[in-house]
């Protein structure tokens, strides 16, 4: 009998509980080099070719083909040359200052003997936007295969292939083997408590990658199945490389990939072997691969840097085997690893020792999390939805190349224009609106003194434009300029950001009014349908007359500017579309003689005396049409409404 419930291969199939159950399987793909790959492909090199991604004098991207001339991180574009001339150097698309557009300048770069030829950092801003649109393209592949995606970076992605293995395994007709199975899921012959049968014995199944800890050869994909797991692992398998095989033969990218029962684990092993291959760790084989392949604590994803070396430096762990130390000293319950952490860090801030990122705040959920960790049981969600908080467009400045109210002009519009780009890209990935609803501008002083002024966005039309940011981040770096521009403290700054914030994440297809504010809402009462007293929050970006306030009566609702009922909430909004794609027209391109929309001040102004006079008389009928037919249908009306029209 299986150690595996019932319930555990059911809830695989569930979006919300995949990867809380027992049979759960990630995997996290990530592209090998992948700006290198990108500027390769681009330039239509082959992956024989030892290109390397530039930007300015440090080399951000190896090739694998570079790597084997002892190219690493390290090394500065100068000295990779002197290490070979075969190198191929490729910088990173640029904003030049005072542009809000990015080019490539392929054949230039601080290498090139013509110093005419150079990038330099004081005239232009990197560019990561092709290497986003690269990203897109990517995500869009995997898409189709599952639905459970998330972007964890530009260049890597967790899956959540659950759903995708419940079907194999139960409704595949390709795949044989299962039939029993498949009869008793079928028939309803099972309780959710109910232990799953053995694995049957004559599977053709093969993993696909290498299966770490085989029994056989740890090269073999030939592995017996002792559990449903290792069942589900090797479903898994054959799916990740089909994927990869597709990103590979429409975009060109060569990826690797790892495949656990959780998001840190994959990760981990999609980095055990490089290039172009996957690793599949089964769940026999967690801790066995947790200590002999080198893994510490600064090797999970979330503990890398200061927090994890500050961690491991509380619980002190010792260079070999540092997991099996954890898992070996607190083997019960983190509660007693969170007891001790608390007051070994008590006992070392009593002594001196200070640490900058733990403190006794977080010892709780580090203390969760670490004895997690270790034994490979952090479970988390893959999220397909996006979770944007901010956006940052940076720029360090060196020497003199911002010395004046002009120069912050000129990187303003480099930020206008990478951030609208970058807000217009997660609307095409995610098929949703993002609506920025704070600015914040901020400036560092020739001393490292930070100033910042922050701001509600304001701007007409349905999309945020370029100049909208711009136009908002002239208004703050000026207020900057006037109070501190004078001090000689001030200038040159060496650094300036724009930042947007406070997004409103908006589901493509919704009503405008939806996306913008509503002017009035409506509440339910035991009488039937009337208006709130209070109106909702209202929106920077509201759509000034396009939807009037709305009389609510007898269960109706009306618009306004035309006088129309209609029986039910959604058809009033998809209604009040139609008057604000109307304003919008007109604010293009000028309205009507008989707009219904104009005032009689503004039809005034715009129309002459002659035109004015038939304007108005066709607009005054019409509306008295229209007085008269809400008249007739709303009877005996409260006179305080009459007059507040």
């Amino acid at each position: 009998m299986s150690s595996y419930k019932w319930s555990d291969l059911v809830d695989i199939n569930s979006k919300t509980r995949s990867y809380t159950s027992r049979l759960a399987c990630i995997a996290h793909i990530d592209v090998n080099a992948f700006f290198a790959q990108v500027e390769q492909i681009r330039c239509n090199y082959g992956r024989d070719d030892p290109v390397v991604c530039v930007q300015w004098s440090s080399i951000i991207a190896i090739s694998y083909a570079a790597r084997k001339y002892g190219i690493t991180r390290m090394d500065s574009i100068q000295n990779a040359l002197k290490k070979s001339d075969k190198i191929i150097p490729i910088h990173t698309a640029v904003f030049r200052k005072g542009e809000d557009f990015w080019q490539y300048h392929d054949g230039y770069g601080i290498w090139n003997e013509d110093s005419s030829k150079h990038i330099t950092p004081e005239q232009f801003k990197v560019s990561l936007d092709p290497y986003r649109r690269e990203s897109r393209k990517i995500l869009k592949l995997v898409h189709e295969y599952c639905d459970l995606v998330e972007k964890a970076s530009v260049d890597e992605v967790f899956v959540d292939l659950g759903r995708l293995c419940f079907y194999a395994l139960l409704f595949d007709e390709s795949i044989s083997g299962f039939g029993s199975l498949r009869d008793q899921f079928r028939n309803g012959n099972y309780e959710l408590d109910d232990y799953l049968p053995p694995v049957p014995l004559d599977l053709s199944l093969e993993y696909s990658g290498l299966v770490y800890g085989a029994d056989i050869d740890p090269q073999s994909t030939e592995v017996t199945f002792k559990d449903w797991d290792d069942v589900i692992f090797c479903l898994a398998s054959q799916k990740t490389q089909e994927i990869r095989d597709q990103i590979e033969a429409v975009l060109g990218y060569t990826t690797s990939c790892g495949i656990s029962r959780t998001k840190t684990l994959s990760k981990i092993g999609s980095n055990f072997k490089k290039p172009a291959a996957q690793t599949i760790i089964r769940n026999s084989m967690i801790e066995d691969f947790l200590d002999y392949e080198g893994v510490e604590l600064t090797s999970f994803w979330s503990l890398g840097g200061t927090t994890g070396k500050e961690v491991s430096q509380l619980l002190s762990v010792p260079q070999e085997f540092p997991l099996r130390y954890v898992r070996d000293s607190w083997p019960i319950s983190c509660e007693e690893l969170r007891q001790y952490m608390k007051k070994r860090l008590s006992d070392m801030n009593s002594s001196g020792v200070t640490f900058q990122t733990v403190d006794e705040a977080q010892i709780s959920s580090l203390a969760d999390k670490i004895f997690k960790l270790v034994r490979g049981d952090l479970k988390t969600a893959v999220n397909s939805k996006p979770m944007i908080k901010s956006m940052m467009s940076n720029k360090n400045l060196r020497g003199d190349s911002c010395k004046h109210f002009s120069d912050c002009m000129a990187w303003l519009e480099v930020f206008s224009g990478e951030l609208n780009g970058r807000i217009h890209e997660m609307e095409q990935e995610h098929g949703m609106h993002f609506v920025p609803k704070t600015l914040t501008v901020s400036t560092r002083s020739k001393t490292f003194e930070r100033h910042s002024r922050s701001a509600p966005m304001t701007f007409n039309g349905s999309h945020l434009h370029s100049k909208d940011i711009l136009e908002l981040g002239t208004r703050l770096i000026k207020d900057l300029d006037l109070k501190f521009g004078q001090a000689d403290w001030y200038y040159p700054l060496t650094n300036v950001n724009m930042s947007l914030s406070n997004f409103e994440i908006v589901e493509a297809g919704r009503s405008i009014i939806d996306i913008f504010g509503r002017q009035a809402q409506v509440t339910k009462t035991d009488d039937g349908i009337v208006p709130d007293g209070t109106t909702g929050k209202a929106s920077s970006i509201s759509p000034s007359r396009a939807s009037r306030a709305v009389d609510v009566i007898n269960s109706h609702f009306e618009c306004e500017p035309c006088g129309k009922t209609f029986e039910n909430e959604e058809a009033f909004r998809e209604h009040s579309d139609y008057h604000y794609a109307l304003q919008l027209e007109q604010s293009y391109n000028g309205a009507k003689e008989d707009s219904t929309s104009l005032s009689y001040g503004e039809r005034r102004l715009l129309f002459s005396s002659t035109k004015r006079a038939a304007s108005v008389a066709t607009a005054t009928s019409k509306r008295r049409k229209d007085n008269i037919s809400r008249s007739s249908k709303k009877g005996n009306m409260d006179i305080y409404k009459f007059f507040s029209r």
